[in-house]
Order: C-alpha cells, then sequence, then structure tokens
C-alpha cells in the first residue's frame, strides 16, 4: 500500500469498485439517505400529532421501516467509503390529522417518482443499488395503502362518497 492510501481504497480496487461508480453510488445513496431520513421524522411527528391511537401506530411503524432503510442506506455508504450528511430538519406545521395524512401520501408519491427516477437511471450501472432502492419502493406501496386506508377512515365525507 503506497504512501497517503487508505485502507478503504485498497479495498474497493481490490473488490473491484471503481471511483467514478463509487461515487455515483455513494450520490444515489446519500440522497436516498436523506429523503428517508426525512420520511422518518415527518412521519414520527405526524404520529404525535395523531388523534386516533391506532393511526399514531401505524404511522410510527411506517417510521420505523424508513429508519431500518436509512441504516441499511446508511451502512452500504460507509462500506463504500463515503460519509453520512446531516439531514436538515423539518419545519412544524399545525395541521388536522387528515391533513397530516394527506401530506403524508403525496410526499410518500412524490418520493416514489423520485426513487423509481434513480432505479431507471442506475439499474444497468448500479444493479446492488438497484436492488436496494427497489426492497424501499415495495415497502412504500405498502405504506402508501395505509397511509390510504387511515384517510379513508378519517375522512367524514369517504362514508357518503360510495
Amino acid at each position: 500500500m503506497g504512501v497517503g492510501q487508505s485502507w478503504s481504497d485498497w479495498w474497493r480496487r481490490f473488490l473491484g469498485v471503481a471511483a467514478d461508480r463509487r461515487q455515483k453510488m455513494i450520490e444515489v445513496l446519500s440522497e436516498r439517505y436523506i429523503e428517508e431520513s426525512r420520511h422518518v421524522a415527518r412521519f414520527t411527528e405526524h404520529a404525535d400529532r395523531m388523534q386516533y391511537p391506532q393511526f399514531r401506530h401505524r404511522l410510527l411503524a411506517i417510521a420505523a421501516d424508513h429508519a431500518e432503510h436509512v441504516e441499511m442506506i446508511g451502512e452500504k455508504i460507509k462500506q463504500l467509503g463515503g460519509r453520512l450528511l446531516g439531514v436538515p430538519p423539518l419545519s412544524p406545521s399545525e395541521k388536522n390529522s387528515w391533513q397530516y395524512l394527506l401530506e403524508d401520501l403525496n410526499e410518500q408519491q412524490r418520493s416514489l417518482a423520485e426513487l423509481l427516477a434513480q432505479v431507471q437511471t442506475i439499474k444497468e450501472e448500479l444493479p446492488e443499488v438497484a436492488e436496494l432502492l427497489m426492497k424501499i419502493n415495495q415497502d412504500g406501496a405498502r405504506h402508501r395503502a395505509a397511509i390510504r386506508d387511515m384517510l379513508m377512515k378519517s375522512d367524514p365525507q369517504a362514508l357518503w362518497s360510495g
């Protein structure tokens, strides 16, 4: 190992991860790390403000799933020699339970579009990262269905809309 060369660089070369490919993986994973971290904060905050305890419990379970994603992504970033970025805090807002759920659903749908675009961009070049993102997408499908269900149960007009 030469002067100025780190063990992580040596291992990356030994394992065949090229520097530009590694950097692209770190960038994609860092974006998702921030996104998933924000989801944890949002769902935890919204759970604290839920009127119904069963909704609070479901949102905390969704937050726990996102926290697991953050952990997996963080580990992958560290394995690649990257560093974890700080996540800016969310600005708090005052809404009712239904508005929080609608905001959560809209955020999940926006995040889905972003995630699928990332997968399409990297699936050929970075299949292992695309696989991790697809696992997150599968969890997201369950989360969106749970949020839709909570929205329907908390919307008084839903009973009359047929």
